[in-house]
């Protein structure tokens, strides 16, 4: 017996350890159940800022879906946006649990406290309840929700300052309007300020003219030379010729063009510039451009391409009408341009009384504004004259012009062959040049022929 009730006592403990043991793992299952029951999160969850710039006043779009499965209610009446480094919520403080491992600290420079909801869709209807320097809760009416994507619009919230670190929005959601009581749905989206990266490119400004007999558009070819043999004067027609040019740019500003030169003279002897628009009268001294398309004559052309912003100074766009004036503006664009080709026409009218004599002309249109249609050259261009000897280059006028720093063309006239010593050209441009009348003209570098 004695055995048997050691034996009796020995189990009584064994007995009691188990049943101990049995309590503890029911009431470990209860209180992790109970944990993983409560654990309900958005789906969908998203965070879209507009600028990453550390410090800056940006937009924030936060969207989410509502989960209602095991929900304990499918009631919203509010939502709260705790913003915080550390994505991971708070918990609860208790006897068992005193110390909360996840506190909230506040990204560095961060202030919502003066956000506004300017935009939501989905689940809808909230307005800002109160909000700090880190935290906004959002209230409505409490209703119930759906598994709607939802998404709400923040501006003015100011970005962190810290780029090393990223932060993040704590989102729950509660039956209540102030975001108190039991949460129903909680979660996290992450973002992080940075300088981003920076891309930059450059559109250089261009400027483009040509000018020659005829233009291609946008100026990748000519033809043509830059001298013209107008013909013999005549007091009972008009001498009529043309050239081209075309101008483009992408430059803020746009262009202007501008001509200069004399009219047609031959040594003191001048050919009358028209100085107001006026039409071509054959046996009167008469020179003048246009850049339209005429009649009477039949010379021209309008301006032509896909530019619709330029014009022709009013002077020189009366169809028929016809005048010169040196350092005049002959047509412009006030901003970016794309090609127009002009076209100028030149007319030359002669009186019975004119003098014998070679007349001739040399025009410049300058095209040299800077990239925000500024002039930059307004300095005249003199152009190239031509001088010519009685003499067949043997007198001491031509021996002169050619010591000293004259640019033009010398030409003599002469029934003598011009001398052997006398050069053809004194540079490597196109002038000055000699021609020997006696024996005919002679091209100068340029393909010019002299008349």
């Amino acid at each position: 017996m004695q055995n048997v009730k050691r034996l009796a006592v020995g189990l009584l403990p064994h007995r009691l350890v188990m049943i101990q043991t049995a309590c503890l793992l029911v009431g470990a299952f209860a209180v992790f159940t109970a944990q993983a029951s409560a654990v309900i999160r958005f789906q969908d969850r998203s965070l879209f800022i507009k600028s990453s710039l550390p410090g800056a006043t940006t937009q924030y779009k936060v969207s989410l879906t509502y989960n209602n499965q095991g929900v304990y209610t499918t009631t919203v009446g509010s939502i709260d946006l705790l913003f915080c480094l550390d994505p991971v919520p708070s918990e609860p403080i208790t006897p068992y649990n005193p110390v909360d491992h996840h506190p909230c600290v506040a990204p560095t420079g961060l202030d919502v406290s003066h956000a506004t909801l300017s935009a939501q869709s989905g689940e809808a209807g909230f307005t800002i309840l109160s909000q700090t320097t880190n935290e906004i809760i959002l209230s409505r009416p409490p209703a119930s929700v759906a598994e709607t994507p939802s998404t709400y619009i923040f501006d003015n919230i100011v970005n962190p300052v810290d780029t090393s670190h990223s932060f993040a929005i704590r989102l729950s959601d509660y039956p209540t309007v102030d975001a108190t009581g039991t949460l129903i749905n909680l979660g996290s989206v992450l973002s992080q300020a940075t300088d981003g990266v920076v891309l930059e490119t450059q559109v250089p400004g261009i400027l483009v003219f040509c000018v020659a007999g005829q233009v291609n558009d946008n100026c990748i070819g000519t033809s043509g030379i830059n001298y013209t043999d107008m013909g013999t004067l005549d007091p009972t027609k008009t001498l009529m010729a043309t050239s081209q040019m075309g101008a483009w740019t992408n430059a803020s500003g746009g262009y202007s063009i501008v001509t200069y030169g004399t009219t047609m003279q031959a040594g003191t002897h001048v050919i009358s510039a028209l100085t107001t628009p006026t039409q071509s009268a054959p046996g009167n001294s008469q020179f003048g451009i246009n850049l339209v398309a005429n009649t009477a004559p039949l010379l021209g052309l309008d301006p032509a391409g896909s530019a619709n912003n330029t014009h022709i100074d009013a002077n020189y766009a009366i169809p028929n009408e016809f005048m010169f004036h040196d350092g005049d503006e002959v047509a412009s664009a006030p901003n970016v341009s794309f090609v127009k080709k002009y076209t100028v026409s030149y007319i030359v009218n002669s009186p019975p009384d004119i003098r014998p004599g070679v007349y001739t002309t040399s025009l410049t249109f300058l095209f040299a504004f800077d990239l925000k249609g500024k002039q930059v050259w307004n300095t005249r261009l003199e152009n190239f004259p031509t001088i010519l000897d009685f003499g067949a280059g043997r007198g001491v006028l031509i021996e002169g012009l050619l010591t000293s720093t004259f640019s033009g063309r010398l030409a003599g006239a002469d029934i003598l062959p011009r001398p052997p010593t006398l050069p053809a050209s004194r540079t490597s441009s196109c002038a000055p040049e000699l021609a020997d009348w006696a024996r005919g003209p002679r091209a100068d570098r340029c393909g010019r022929t002299p008349r």
